[in-house]
């Protein structure tokens, strides 16, 4: 055929029809009711629908190379997921700047995917470590987002989250005092765990960064205690999940301040005693759930934060009491709070309890790095199974574990996991890009997502360090 489209029979019926009308002289009289049956008639051959249709949709086309949106640092190892129908055997790293092909590689690893009925392989570039700006590029599949080689990405992409938290601090109302309870928490238990990431980023005789903006908001959260009651109040009413939460940050910062300000740090450490008696006194009225664990959870963690940072055997007692009747489980976030700060004196513990609670963030680092084995983005967390927080969660678990053991198979698990959040998922969104260009940018929109990301890159720079 020459290309041209095949002529509609009913118009061409219609046509003829018109023309021997004309020719046979029938439209010579009521020629208004005929004309008005004609245009009738044309109406219907013509019309489609009454109204037009607007409710279809634009299918979504996700790109056959999945990248780091980022970046990623100039020694680390570097990897592309590729996938499609069907694969090239070769990919190509090209400057975005210049155009020039700077590095080609063999695609790897191939496999098939029964549910998404593609094929995938793994482009690597860890060889390329010269700074700049690139995208990856394939026969068949098209080309990459670009992305940034840089020899401090790790190290930018934290002083960005805390300059991020930085200018949190002046937005916060009541309604977000378990939100930085929670934050401090983290970032606290990153610096105990990682101090020397911290540490090498301070000028001499001062204290790190992280530091000083976790003093802003423990300054905020006193501002939230009432200065009779020591608990955190709602229209005249105490919030005794928030008076909790409060009394275990300020105790955590105590215990980790005292060597920058020991006066300040007695000031902290008084307001949370209070907040604990505060607490205590109310222990038989039940207390409403509120935020991430169960109320006794809170209290666990409050009581092992003030065990160690005083010594009093009650609050020891506290600990071992209220752990009887609770159920050990990765997913609780002040239980782990609270075992780690327990495992982690230098008081008298009971070992039997410290094992069990131990034994439990073990296994879920071990099951996480299992599932990374089988996965196609080496992430054992994902985004199709779980919510965003779900995911920051288990790295904070991970990496605490990997201070633990100190196991270089979680800090490439890690990694993996910040590829992955980065734009190396299953619909390419970034969700850490700082800057909004993706739907899934989620990392900072609230404090504790952006204190997990935090450590995230602590525990990675850590294992920098060590190298």
């Amino acid at each position: 055929m020459s290309g041209r489209k095949r002529p509609n029979k009913r118009i061409v019926l219609w046509f003829l029809a018109a023309l021997a009308a004309v020719f046979t002289g029938c439209g010579s009289r009521d020629d208004g009711e005929r004309a008005q049956k004609q245009e009738t008639q044309q109406a219907e051959i013509f019309s489609m629908e009454t109204e037009p249709v607007l409710d279809y949709e634009v299918p979504v086309v996700l790109p056959g190379i999945l990248v780091d949106r980022i970046g990623y640092e100039a020694l680390s190892y570097k990897t592309a997921v590729v996938r499609g129908s069907s694969l090239p055997a070769r990919f190509r790293i090209v400057n975005a700047d210049t155009g020039e092909v700077v590095y080609t590689g063999s695609l790897e690893g191939a496999g098939y995917d029964t549910e998404t009925k593609e094929y995938n392989s793994y482009g690597d570039f860890s060889a390329l470590t010269e700074e700049g700006v690139y995208y990856m590029e394939c026969d068949m599949l098209g080309r990459s987002y670009s992305f940034e080689i840089k020899d401090t990405m790790y190290e930018d992409l934290m002083e960005e989250a805390i300059a991020l938290l930085n200018g949190r601090r002046s937005h916060l109302t009541e309604a977000d005092v378990l939100d930085v309870c929670q934050s401090v928490s983290v970032l606290l238990l990153s610096y105990e765990l990682f101090a020397p990431v911290y540490e090498g980023r301070a000028a001499e005789g001062k204290e790190p960064p992280l530091i000083a903006l976790v003093k802003s908001y423990a300054e905020w959260l006193l501002t939230m205690q009432d200065a009779q009651t020591g608990a955190v109040l709602e229209e005249g009413e105490a919030l005794w999940t928030e008076t909790a939460w409060l009394s275990a940050v300020l105790a955590k910062f105590s215990y980790t301040y005292q060597k920058y300000d020991s006066v300040y740090a007695t000031v902290c450490l008084q307001a949370s005693d209070k907040a604990w008696k505060a607490i205590t006194e109310q222990k038989q009225q039940k207390a409403e759930e509120s935020g991430e664990g169960s109320y006794e959870e809170v209290m666990f963690y409050a009581a092992a934060e003030l065990y160690r940072a005083t010594g009093r055997n009650a609050y020891h007692l506290m600990v071992i009491e209220l752990s009887k009747d609770m159920t050990a489980d990765a997913d609780k976030v002040a239980l782990v709070f609270g075992t780690l700060t327990y495992a982690s004196t230098k008081r008298s513990v009971n070992m039997d309890l410290c094992a069990r609670l131990t034994k439990v963030l073990l296994d879920e680092a071990e099951y996480i790095a299992e599932l990374a084995q089988e996965d196609v983005f080496s992430a054992g967390s994902s985004l199709a199974e779980e919510s965003l927080e779900e995911i920051l969660w288990d790295m904070v678990v991970v990496s605490s574990v990997d201070y633990i053991i100190t196991n270089h198979e979680y800090a490439t698990l890690i990694e993996n996991h910040l590829h992955y959040l980065a734009g190396v998922n299953e619909t390419a969104a970034c969700h850490t890009c700082p800057d909004g260009e993706s739907a899934g940018a989620d990392i900072g929109k609230d404090c504790m997502s952006t204190a997990e990301y935090v450590m995230m890159l602590s525990e990675i720079l850590s294992h920098k360090q060590e190298e």
